[in-house]
């Protein structure tokens, strides 16, 4: 079967590039004297020449050109750092299309491309999508790179109140810092740490609702304990899809942030958690375990056994049965059980269950 160069670059695109979430290729095809180019723009070097060693596997009569260029050597590109509590990041540059992340303070993203006062980003995850401008501050490589490794402190407690001095003035709060934000802590003043913004100002924060970094930073599974510990706190939070802050979760973005506060990154979204770690079965999860679901098939499907299942769902495994999860469902951050005569029990999920995975 003949296809043509159009609908093989089509295909190819889908096949390599199709989740969008942490990769792109925006795509053009022209012909001219002879030969075919692809052009427009992808996200690195090696993606382009991925494309174009398989159109030539596929299509070796074909004389292709390659007019692609990588956003990463683009005119746009640099790096950032977040300098508001937290941003959103939508599916396009309009805040009328899905939220599908979040970035919270502190946090580095590579800028990929400018669209007036929209960036298109990359996050430390590989998420892609879009943020405004204003809250980033540009900087070298470099500089964010210091920035990761020269935090000193973990935002311990739900939202900490930051201030414009060490007074703890009400009129002077600045921002709340969620749960789980690195700070620069610079030095003392009373009961309040002086802290180093992105934007290189100085901000002042309560030293309670902190922890330093070195105490929890790669402290394994008791170091989890602590931190679902501190996490008895944000229980409640009300469910916001693509939500990473103690202003609203999802369940990818809450169990995210426990393992970030531990140094581990894990990817983003349920389904891509669930491709990372070791698989563990259902009788031997242990706390701190991630559990994953399907909660979008009905339960006659499930029971069936037959049919295509699919990750929408993770929580964190608890001691004796009990598991911690954003559930929309059940109204956002919430504890559960599997056992039928718990008060909190939801026996459903376990037919719901599709796999475990440990991280530590």
């Amino acid at each position: 079967m003949i296809v043509s160069p159009d609908d093989l670059v089509h295909r190819l695109r889908h096949q390599y590039f199709g989740d969008e979430r942490s990769t792109h290729a925006d795509l053009e095809v022209k012909r001219q004297n002879g030969s075919v180019s692809v052009a427009g723009t992808v996200l690195d070097r090696s993606a382009a020449e991925l494309l174009l060693g398989s159109l030539t596997s596929h299509a070796p009569s074909i004389d292709w050109r390659d007019e692609m260029v990588p956003l990463v050597t683009g005119p746009d590109y640099s790096w950032a750092l977040a300098g508001r509590a937290v941003s959103d990041v939508r599916r396009e540059a309009s805040h009328r299309t899905e939220r599908v992340t979040q970035i919270i303070y502190g946090e580095p993203v590579e800028i990929l491309r400018r669209v007036g006062n929209w960036a298109y980003v990359r996050l430390q995850d590989g998420y892609l999508g879009w943020t405004q401008t204003e809250p980033l501050h540009v900087c070298a490589a470099e500089a964010a790179r210091e920035w990761i490794t020269g935090t000193t402190h973990i935002v311990r407690q739900p939202l900490l109140p930051c201030y414009a001095d060490p007074s703890g003035d009400p009129h002077q709060q600045v921002m709340l810092l969620p749960f789980g934000a690195r700070l620069h802590v610079e030095g003392v003043d009373g009961p309040y740490r002086r802290v180093r913004c992105p934007d290189n100002s100085v901000r002042w924060v309560p030293a309670t609702g902190l922890l330093p970094a070195a105490e929890i930073v790669h402290t394994g599974i008791e170091g989890l304990r602590t931190v679902v510990s501190w996490a008895q706190a944000v229980t409640g939070v009300p469910y916001l899809w693509g939500g990473k802050t103690p202003f609203g979760y999802d369940c990818s973005g809450l169990i995210q942030i426990f393992y970030a506060m531990l140094g581990m990154q894990l990817r983003r979204d349920a389904d891509q958690q669930f491709t990372q770690g070791q698989a563990i079965p259902f009788d031997e999860v242990e706390f701190g375990d991630c559990l994953f679901f399907d909660t979008s098939a009905s339960e006659e499907h499930l029971q069936s056994g037959g049919g295509e299942v699919q990750v929408t769902h993770v929580a964190l495994a608890l001691d004796h049965g009990e598991f911690l999860h954003a559930s929309r469902t059940h109204g956002g951050v919430v504890r559960n059980s599997f056992d039928l005569h718990a008060t909190h029990g939801i026996p459903a999920y376990r037919l719901r269950f599709l796999g475990a995975r440990r991280y530590i």
